[in-house]
């Protein structure tokens, strides 16, 4: 039992930890194309912009939207790794809730539970802290760059 928990703290820190490379070697990697399989137009803005659409076309903003977004792209993969990351912190930290209600016949089984949990719930929230601060982070700087990129097309931003 005691090598069944520790194999399977083990399997979620690993994870994690895949999770962790993968973004880092996102932020190391930034002049690499993106992966084909994963178009960034095709799934809807983290960040919409109220513009005032007065004497424009609702197809022409569409159209410029978009170009925008593509502009931004560097930022949205940022934005949604760090949205992945945030999400990982918090599977693990219930991974590691659902560890501590495994049943234990003596003392050390107890022991070593509550240690594996109590590592888990440490590691998920840290991983959680981290993901929601790059998150916000690279959030902005998408907003920024929609906004900027649309205001030299010529609209008027209401916020």
């Amino acid at each position: 039992m005691k090598k069944s928990i520790i194999c399977f703290a083990g399997l979620l820190l690993a994870a994690c930890n895949q999770t962790t490379q993968q973004s880092s070697l996102e932020t190391a990697a930034v002049a690499a194309p993106p992966p084909a399989e994963e178009d960034m137009q095709s799934r809807p803005p983290i960040y919409d912009p109220l513009v005032d659409l007065h004497k424009k076309s609702k197809e022409k903003y569409a159209k410029d939207h978009a170009e925008c977004r593509k502009q931004a792209e560097p930022q949205e993969r940022a934005a949604r790794a760090a949205m992945a990351q945030q999400q990982t912190g918090a599977a693990l930290q219930v991974a590691g809730s659902l560890v501590s209600m495994i049943p234990s016949n003596n003392f050390r089984h107890a022991s070593n539970v509550a240690t594996t949990s109590a590592v888990m719930q440490d590691v998920g929230a840290g991983a959680e802290a981290a993901g929601a601060a790059r998150g916000a982070g690279a959030t902005a700087d998408y907003a920024l760059v929609v906004d900027t990129c649309l205001i030299h097309r010529g609209y008027k931003l209401l916020r």
